[in-house]
């Protein structure tokens, strides 16, 4: 009988240090906390984003191929500047991306960086190298939990971080670009503009606020403080924003575009 209790504690006792951890420690490209979310079926990827509807001021357009699995080129364009950015692809686990300034930009522009290198693994960013005048200045490391959504972004030599709190298939509070943390209390039913988008990237303009050049942190709209007015496609996705004063006077407007796959 004694033996018999020996031998059933010693079993419990092996199940229990057996019993994994949790909640692990975010890895890159893998652990964190493991959130609910509903799969999106994607009907339509973002190609432009105009000011007040005016063709000549395009603050976003997006090349894409064919199939809308890789983007080939973006123009960013903040008020009264523009950057051009090309991506070319190595295989299917690395993109180079090199911004630039086309001829009568604004003269005393420069970049963070002139060129970063993107690592994926299973289809996410694990690393990006950023490159200056050809030498290696800064690698970002991207942190993602069970669901594969992006938790944390460290860069500048591992000094600063982003972080993004899930809920679902939207962020609910972020801190991004070292601006404090940003609390969302609440969403739209209308589909994000730049949720399709594959990767969170910064801008890498140094006289610019720095900001990310795209951020497809939420599948729906969260709703701001301004008062806004969205108009919608058939789709739910947002094609119109307008923005007002708290005295209901309209100020400006944002205006969106897109494509689908083979289009």
């Amino acid at each position: 009988m004694k033996k018999t209790a020996i031998i059933f504690c010693l079993l419990a006792f092996a199940l229990t240090a057996c019993k994994p951890d949790p909640e692990p420690e975010p890895t890159p490209g893998n652990g964190g906390q493991n959130n609910d979310t509903t799969e999106t079926v994607v009907k339509k990827y973002l190609v432009k984003k105009l000011f007040n509807d005016d063709p000549e001021q395009i603050r976003l357009a997006i090349d894409w191929n064919e199939d809308c699995t890789q983007i080939f080129h973006v123009r960013y364009s903040p008020v009264g500047s523009i950057v051009d950015y090309d991506f070319k692809y190595y295989g299917y686990d690395s993109i180079r991306v090199i911004p630039s300034l086309p001829q009568f930009s604004y003269p005393v522009w420069c970049f963070w960086y002139d060129s970063i290198m993107i690592h994926l693994c299973e289809n996410r960013i694990d690393s990006i190298c950023c490159y200056a005048n050809g030498e290696l200045n800064d690698v970002e490391h991207y942190f993602y939990n069970n669901s594969g959504k992006l938790i944390k972004r460290s860069y500048f030599k591992d000094f600063t971080t982003d972080s993004f709190i899930w809920e679902g298939d939207n962020v609910i509070e972020h801190n991004i670009m070292g601006y404090g943390a940003v609390t969302i209390d609440s969403f739209t039913n209308y589909i994000h503009p730049y949720c399709n988008l594959p990767f969170y990237l910064s801008n890498e303009v140094a006289y610019e606020i720095r900001e990310p050049l795209f951020e497809p942190l939420w599948k729906h709209q969260p709703v701001q403080r301004n008062c806004i007015e969205y108009e919608t496609d058939e789709d739910g996705y947002i094609t119109k924003m307008t923005f007002y004063n708290y005295d209901s006077t309209q100020t400006y407007s944002y205006n969106y575009y897109y494509i689908t796959q083979n289009q």
